[in-house]
């Protein structure tokens, strides 16, 4: 058993001298493995925090630094952290344990990960890395960092940012979205168009058998014309939400709300998380394959480039048991917190086909991923998993953004967390962080 080292807080330029001022070391029990050690770093304030993977022999990886962070997760034992560490680079897992899980939040820390990193003597480039969720936190990041503030508080957005902490973000040399949610889009997608007042509409209720839902397996088999009458109630349902809250948000904000500050807001029939009444879960049919032919990173070893196949099976079977479960089926949220977090327009043509998505305002949230991947022009690379069904999400992601230099690649049998849906995927988080390692070296990339 190894005791972590303490950090270094010696000065390396003016700019280090200012970081390493509001950081200490202390020991947070051994590492996994004897190829790397961490470090606890504090990055600012008390409630923000990183950990540092540093290879113990530093080899070529080691001149990239990689900054991960989640806004509700651990980034000290996410899976892309050691991966990456184990692969030689240096990470940094940045935790902000402040009250707000908005992106805002994690705008300063990141920051000051970045500069951290750089000021490490042999760093000669710093990527910024997210997995799930955290690919819509690292794409806000990017874009802000590139653009500025104008870049989330513009006229289009339904609710802006308010550009407190955004000036003069540190600006990553690259990005890398694992897997990632699309923001907003993620609690629209998840809106119950079957709840009215209390009751269920029955010519909307996706857990019908009625409508192709089997009670016993969890399947669904929904017929194009459901899909049709779903979507524009789902579509008609969110667009009265968002008016609801920011008729209340001007309610607040003119002294005639319950509060002076926010307000509740349990909004009946959206899922939180991975929960809601998504078409998708229960009928893989839907968002099931891709809609231009990209390079599928195989379990034999080859790498075709091909229109890929969705490989997973029906979820969220649970769910149809918990539509009056608080906080699952039904968000126990705030007027603020859902404007800023799950508010995104759709328009009259919103739908979710077997290869599309077509009817969102992807510019009106500043959350939406593929809003902010339109700013983003520093070189990209996009891993998503072929046994989950963030697969056409990520593939709207790839075409919004604006690098030049871009790249996107899809695991087959992997599931959200890496994991090989059936054995004979083989070692599906293996093949993805080998890729990513492969990308990172591509000679005069980085």
């Amino acid at each position: 058993m190894r005791i972590m080292k303490f950090a270094s807080l010696v000065v390396l330029t003016a700019l280090a001298s200012s970081i390493a001022a509001q950081q200490r070391a202390i020991p947070v029990g051994p590492v996994s493995t004897a190829t790397y050690s961490t470090t606890y770093v504090r990055l600012g304030g008390n409630n923000d925090e990183g950990l540092l993977y540093e290879p113990v022999t530093p080899g070529p990886n080691a001149r990239i630094g990689i900054v991960t962070s989640h806004p509700n997760g651990d980034a000290f034992t996410a899976i892309q952290t050691t991966e990456m560490a184990k692969r030689g680079y240096r990470v940094i897992g940045v935790v902000h344990r402040g009250e707000s899980s908005d992106v805002t939040a994690f705008a300063q820390p990141i920051s000051k990960a970045v500069e951290y990193l750089r000021s490490i003597k042999g760093v000669e480039r710093v990527v910024i890395m997210g997995h799930s969720g955290g690919g819509h936190l690292v794409g806000w990041y990017q874009n802000i960092a590139e653009h500025g503030p104008s870049a989330c508080n513009g006229p289009e957005k339904i609710v802006p940012c308010d550009g407190k902490g955004l000036s003069g973000l540190a600006k990553p040399d690259g990005i890398v979205f694992l897997d990632s949610t699309t923001g907003a889009f993620h609690q629209l997608s998840s809106i119950d168009p079957a709840v009215e007042n209390g009751t269920r509409i029955a010519a909307l209720d996706m857990f019908s058998p009625a409508n192709g839902y089997d009670l016993k397996t969890g399947k669904g088999t929904y017929s194009a014309d459901f899909a049709k009458r779903f979507y524009a109630a789902q579509s008609a349902r969110n667009n009265t939400l968002i008016d609801q809250a920011r008729a209340r948000l001007k309610a607040i904000e003119t002294g005639k709300g319950e509060f002076t500050d926010d307000e509740p807001m349990v909004i009946k029939g959206m899922g939180e998380n991975a929960a809601g009444a998504r078409l998708y879960q229960p009928d893989p049919t839907f968002a099931g394959r891709t809609k231009q032919p990209h390079t599928l990173l195989k379990a034999d070893g080859t790498q075709p480039t091909q229109i890929v196949e969705s490989v997973r099976g029906p979820v969220g079977q649970q769910f149809a048991a918990q539509l009056n479960a608080l906080a699952v089926m039904n968000s126990n949220t705030t007027v603020r917190q859902f404007l800023s977090h799950s508010a995104i327009r759709t328009t009259g043509d919103y739908a979710i086909s077997a290869d599309s998505i077509t009817g969102v305002d992807w510019k009106s949230s500043y959350t939406a991923t593929p809003g902010n991947a339109e700013g983003i022009t520093v070189p990209a690379l996009v891993v998503t998993n072929t046994c989950h069904y963030l697969m056409l999400q990520d593939e709207i992601i790839y075409d919004h953004l604006a690098s030049k230099d871009k790249t996107i690649a899809f695991d087959e049998g992997a599931t959200h967390m890496f994991t090989p849906c059936k054995p004979e995927y083989g070692d599906t988080a293996k093949r993805a962080f080998d890729y990513v390692d492969g990308w990172l070296n591509k000679p005069g990339r980085f």
